[in-house]
């Protein structure tokens, strides 16, 4: 009896052991589900769209290809041909040039119309400017000139060119401007080279590099885009890409260690936007020119260096490449060489070529629409970065506006709005935009010797100049001298007005920036000359003392 009790109480263990590891084995069961349904999310969200991808799907390829231009444009106002350029090639952006710039109050209104015209369009523009300071001055003729790159590398100060870089971003914001096509990286490594000259920091790389980027960045710091150029050098040549295409003999390590510093420092910090020459590097690529060459621009700028910023080329109707390609050959070939962006600095005729041809590329299979799309979706993330928009801006207080720039470049002396030196000044840039000068209501090439003698009698003396192929007249009592062509209009007029003579050179040259020409003669005179519109302003100062006093100017036509 006792041993039957016994096997049953052990059967009743048993079974309540295995009952007990029955449930076990349930409940963790349930735990393992219950962490499996807690790791899984209830409600799977979809991936997050890219905007710019999905902005960029919605464009049809005549949109796309539009981005691709920036185009300059003739007039003062937004007329019919700028209203095409906008609303029906739906370009990327516009370039103004100086041609573009009456005075202050017009540039609002111009770039107001602008984007005004553009309402029509998603997607706002790059309205761009040349706006490097010295000699390269789109500014109205009220605004005052920021010192060249010369004058900042001669500083070697990197405070100095940031601050520079940041008031030239507030003057174009100002204008209603979004990116500028500087600051320039060339070293001026070639002392024969007048077309980048004082455009350069100086002759040593590290010097470029260091304020070139800071300049960049105080642009950049302002919201406005800046464009590094000219990529990958234009310092050591001696041929002005404007007129002919340059050739440089230097090989990749020269450039390495060399032009291409600058451009490094400025990848490295982050650049936008570079622009490319139009300069044969020989030993480099010796069939195309750097803003058409596949090895320049993605085997070396995008691979090597690694940029993922936008390219542009640089204004593509120059001679560089207009003497030596068809246009729409060029722009092909920029594009499959790399280039987001064709810069078309002249003429409604050439921005149809250069449309109508990258179109007829994709669609015969030339240029890929992946290619189109790389670059356009690079284009429309600068815009978005930057924060382009189609908002007019403010009438410009232009005396406000002064001040900070005085204020920036306090150090050099630079006459202030409310200063007589200054007032002079202003009347001899406004004045010789108009093909006049101060004392005189005659314009070039408009006004015959005939009105002159109608308006102010007979001449006190008259000289034929056989090296100016013209005769001058001299009116003692107005002091100013006129010269006149075989056609009897008036190709020169000078100004002797003595208030001229409280102005140094160092007053010329901080207000004009740096002049394209400063000559010494064997007359003991220093020369210095600039361009103004189509005219050239020319001032002359006696030699013999230590500070150069001005002793007439004038303006006149080649």
């Amino acid at each position: 009896m006792k041993k039957l009790i016994m096997k049953m109480i052990f059967i009743l263990i048993t079974l309540l052991l295995i009952n007990g590891c029955s449930n076990n084995n349930t409940d963790k069961q349930k735990e393992m589900n219950n962490n499996q349904t807690e790791d899984t999310p209830k409600n799977t969200k979809p991936p997050k769209k890219d905007p710019i991808q999905e902005q960029l799907k919605k464009m049809a390829l005549t949109e796309k290809i539009g981005q691709m231009i920036i185009a300059g444009f003739d007039g003062i106002t937004v007329n019919t041909n700028t209203q095409t350029l906008i609303n029906e090639y739906k370009l990327g952006g516009l370039i103004l040039y100086q041609t573009n710039v009456k005075d202050a109050a017009q540039l609002v209104n111009l770039t107001n119309e602008i984007k005004t015209t553009n309402t029509k369009n998603k997607i706002p523009l790059f309205i761009s400017v040349d706006q490097e300071g010295g000699r390269v001055n789109r500014m109205p003729t009220s605004i005052i000139n920021t010192p060249s790159a010369r004058i900042i590398g001669n500083k070697n100060d990197e405070k100095y060119a940031y601050s520079i870089g940041r008031v030239i971003a507030n003057e174009l914001k100002a204008f209603g401007f979004n990116t500028d096509f500087a600051p320039v990286l060339d070293i001026q490594s070639n002392p024969n080279n007048a077309v980048i000259g004082d455009r350069s920091f100086g002759s040593d790389s590290s010097v470029v590099s260091k304020l070139g980027v800071s300049m960049m960045k105080g642009i950049s710091s302002g919201n406005i885009i800046p464009v590094v150029k000219h990529f990958p050098g234009h310092g050591d040549t001696s041929v002005d890409s404007h007129l002919e295409l340059p050739l440089v003999q230097n090989d990749l390590t020269r450039l390495k260690k060399v032009e291409l510093v600058p451009f490094d420092n400025a990848f490295k910090n982050h650049a936008d936007m570079v622009m490319v020459a139009h300069i044969l590097v020989q030993k480099i690529d010796p069939n195309f020119p750097a803003s058409m060459s596949k090895t320049i621009i993605t085997d070396l700028l995008r691979n090597q260096y690694g940029f993922g910023g936008v390219v542009i080329s640089d204004d593509i109707t120059m001679g560089a490449i207009a003497k030596h390609y068809k246009l729409k050959d060029a722009a092909v070939r920029a594009i499959n060489a790399g280039s987001d962006i064709i810069l078309v600095g002249h003429g409604m005729d050439n921005v149809a070529t250069v449309y109508n041809s990258i179109y007829s590329a994709v669609t015969n299979h030339t240029i890929s629409e992946e290619t189109i799309n790389k670059s356009v979706y690079r284009i429309l993330t600068l815009k978005h970065k930057y924060h382009l928009n189609n908002n007019k801006i403010s009438p410009v207080n232009v005396s406000n506006l002064n001040n900070q720039i005085t204020k920036t470049i306090s150090n050099a002396p630079v006459p202030t709005a409310d200063n007589p030196k200054y007032k002079l000044l202003l009347n001899i840039a406004t004045k010789a935009k108009e093909g006049s000068i101060i004392n005189s209501d005659f314009h070039l090439k408009s006004t015959t010797i005939d009105e002159v003698r109608e308006s102010w009698g007979k001449e006190d003396k008259r000289e034929y100049v056989d090296a100016a192929k013209g005769t001058y007249c001299t009116y003692s009592k107005k002091n100013v001298v006129v010269a006149y062509n075989e056609g009897q209009q008036l190709f020169e007029i000078r100004s002797y007005d003595p208030n001229l003579k409280v102005l140094t050179i160092d007053d010329i040259k901080n207000y004009f920036g740096s002049p394209k020409a400063d000559v010494k003669t064997s007359n003991k005179e220093e020369i210095i000359s600039y361009t103004v519109g189509t005219n050239t302003l020319k001032f002359v100062f006696p030699l013999g003392t230590q500070n150069l006093y001005l002793d007439h100017y004038s303006i006149y036509k080649e």
